[in-house]
């Protein structure tokens, strides 16, 4: 039970990233393609324009696919390492304070060490994460689920994951300051 409630929270958090990362593609989308048709409009010619609205919206649904692909598309890889990225910022704070101790006690240690220090509790800490999202797909199943969720689970799931994301910056700020807190001890 306890182990499906955390693959939920994840995987909701991970829908969420991927919704805001193809909000932001469609953003983008629309700025360059926007652009393009201003300067179509102002510096070509109509034959050149008509022949470049034809090419863009032949494209159109090729560039769909693949930026939305759920497997292998643009915004799901910018989505996986957005939320690795901000996941991997709670273990941290594990890492920066062995480091901060191993550091006081011995005062000099080597690279191999540091690294294992730093990137030790990370990659532990991730190992739940990619068997509770990534492992064998599971996120699909679970996106499958949200996608027919109302309008009011999708805000509170927006909220939860932007305290996620703040939370896990903050963590590590705070984890910097604890180690630095440390070696001044």
């Amino acid at each position: 039970m306890v182990e499906d409630r955390f693959a939920y929270f994840l995987n909701a958090v991970h829908y969420c990233i991927w919704l805001h990362e193809i909000l932001i593609g469609n953003f983008i989308h629309k700025l360059v393609f926007g652009s393009i048709r201003l300067f179509a409009k102002y510096m070509c010619s109509r034959n050149c324009q008509e022949r470049l609205y034809a090419y863009m919206a032949m494209r159109e649904q090729q560039i769909y696919e693949f930026k939305h692909d759920k497997k292998n598309g643009v915004y799901i890889g910018l989505s996986k390492y957005e939320f690795g990225y901000v996941y991997s910022c709670y273990p941290c704070f594990l890492s920066f304070l062995m480091f901060g101790l191993i550091l006081k006690i011995n005062g000099d240690i080597t690279p191999i060490v540091m690294i294992g220090t730093l990137a030790g509790p990370i990659g532990l800490g991730y190992i739940p994460v990619y068997k509770a999202v990534f492992s064998n797909n599971r996120y699909l199943e679970y996106f499958k689920e949200f996608e027919k969720e109302n309008r009011a689970w999708h805000r509170k799931w927006a909220r939860i994951t932007t305290a996620f994301c703040i939370g896990g910056v903050l963590i590590s700020l705070l984890s910097i300051a604890a180690a630095w807190a440390i070696l001044l001890w």
